[in-house]
């Protein structure tokens, strides 16, 4: 059964964000003291569904690739949560209907996000092994644009049927057309697009292509394959079955206004490799206990790792080696040799920061000393070149990195953080300043403008409630401006925050690994 705690706690804030950035007392918050809610939260008020934006974050993948993730503004995320709790038993019915899809969201009481699934990357190859086993042709494809293609009024006609659905536009007794409101009131009333990150969004979106694969198995029937999120691998006899197949598909997306990607779309001849290779090649290196020999090794590990991360630009090649590397100990004469290939690497993908900034905390509390100097002007670096981009994750994690390892950012980059649009960057700013690691002084002006109480109801709600709560900048009018709001002057009563400013220990939860180095493989982060 769903768990409307986990799905606040561990499923709100997407799991790509610096280790700060966490939701633990906002979901306690609301399923402890369920009496003392205003009324404006209860899911039985009427006109509960105020309308939100929510906040984007610019996250890096690899080879240039990125993907924009969403903060829900966290009212309207709990009236979402609260529809699809409350109606689990109707939705985990529907979603059992299905056998296509290995990803289809199963409640995880222990895990680190509210929702697991049946597969992940690393069980793709057995799949793989399993339906190509009779299989001539496959077809590989997936949805163009998925999240932020999907028609929120199309989640009424999956679970309903798109007659039932447009003659019923209006009727609230109708489980579908309740979602497609939630899920407009998280988006401003845009009814197209969902945000990326959220878990609720896995649920809508898992609907929506639920009903997809249920008119596919209809038309086509006894189908070899499966889908995972939305990229399909199925399996024929014949060529001419795989491009009925295609077409059918194509046909159904239509009716739910998707359409697939022709870049990713083929038909190929089996067999196939069933995994990547090249992971392969890195487990295979061993180090030497000794020394002497570490130097070497990892030497040789890192010029490998170069090679193969240039052979596959669309793969996780650095943030694998990294992950992969990091249950191994090594000397402390090895130790400068390891800290100038992991800065390497920082500046070789960005994206394997997050992976980096682990391995560097993990020796500096053993007592190994850190390059600050060369680490300074890395991450200096790294934002001067990503904040005219718009990339956030870049920036967000070079900030995070200097509070973490205690140094000082220089007044190069400094100065451009406040010009960068990105929901992370002012708090971590500002806990920067606050740590006397902004020398050159910190530029708050445009910040300080928007604590507002309409904010509180705009893409920027995050900075707007957890700078006035930490104490970072004052209301821009003589009243607070949280107090001022029924609904967040409850969480701020509750000692709600959403950003956590003892999180540089290692001893805080969200630095264990949130993939395991082998999920890597395939995930494309």
């Amino acid at each position: 059964m769903a768990n409307l705690r986990k799905l606040l706690t561990h499923g709100f804030l997407p799991y790509e964000l610096p280790q700060p950035f966490h939701s633990t007392l906002y979901g306690e918050a609301l399923t402890q003291t369920t009496s003392l809610l205003p009324a404006q939260l209860l899911p039985t008020t009427k006109g509960k569904y105020r309308s939100a934006e929510f906040s984007r974050h610019n996250l890096a993948r690899v080879n240039r690739f990125r993907r924009v993730l969403g903060l829900p503004n966290p009212i309207t995320y709990f009236h979402l949560s609260s529809e699809i709790v409350q109606n689990w038993s109707e939705i985990e019915t529907f979603f059992h209907q299905n056998s296509l899809s290995v990803t289809h969201p199963m409640p995880v009481p222990e895990g680190i996000r509210a929702f697991g699934s049946k597969a992940s990357p690393p069980d793709l190859p057995r799949l793989r092994a399993l339906h190509r086993a009779n299989g001539r042709y496959l077809l590989v494809t997936d949805i163009q644009q998925f999240y932020p293609s999907v028609y929120t009024h199309s989640l009424s006609w999956a679970l309903h049927s798109k007659s039932v659905a447009k003659a019923k536009r209006n009727d609230q007794s109708l489980l579908g057309n309740r979602l497609d409101l939630c899920a407009q009131r998280c988006q401003s009333g845009q009814t197209r697009g969902l945000p990326i990150g959220p878990d609720t969004s896995r649920v809508l979106s898992e609907i929506l292509l639920t009903s997809v694969d249920l008119e596919l198995e209809k038309q086509l029937g006894g189908l070899k394959g499966f889908r995972s999120v939305d990229d399909y691998e199925l399996t024929f006899r014949h060529r001419s079955d795989a491009e009925t197949a295609l077409r059918v598909l194509q046909s159904i997306l239509s009716n739910f206004e998707l359409q697939l990607s022709e870049e990713k779309t083929r038909i190929l001849e089996l067999p196939l490799p069933l995994e990547e290779t090249w992971p392969l090649q890195l487990k295979n290196l061993q180090f030497s206990s000794a020394p002497s020999f570490q130097i070497r090794d990892l030497i040789s590990y890192f010029s490998l790792a170069f090679e193969l991360a240039s052979k596959h630009p669309t793969d996780s090649v650095l943030r694998y080696a990294i992950a992969r590397i990091s249950s191994e100990t090594f000397h402390s004469t090895t130790w400068p040799t390891y800290q100038d290939l992991l800065i390497q690497a920082t500046l070789a993908e960005p994206g394997s920061l997050r992976y980096v900034l682990s391995e560097l905390r993990k020796y500096q509390q053993e007592g190994r000393p850190i390059a600050q100097d060369q680490l300074q002007e890395t991450l200096d670096q790294l934002i001067l070149r990503h904040q005219p981009l718009g990339h956030g994750s870049e920036v967000a994690w070079a900030v995070w990195a200097a509070i973490t390892l205690e140094i000082p950012l220089m007044k190069s980059s400094t100065d451009r953080l406040v010009e960068i649009d990105d929901p992370l960057i002012p708090l971590l700013a500002l806990h920067a300043e606050s740590k006397n690691l902004t020398p050159s002084g910190l530029e708050k002006s445009k910040w300080s403008s928007l604590m507002t109480t309409e904010d509180l109801w705009g893409q920027n709600w995050l900075l707007c409630y957890e700078a006035n709560v930490k104490g970072w900048l004052p209301s821009a009018q003589a009243k607070d401006h949280v107090n001022a709001d029924v609904c967040f002057s409850f969480l701020k009563s509750q000692g709600v925050s959403f950003y956590d400013a003892q999180a540089s220990s290692t001893k805080n939860p969200k630095w264990k690994a949130r993939f395991s180095f082998a999920q890597l493989v395939g995930y494309g982060i």
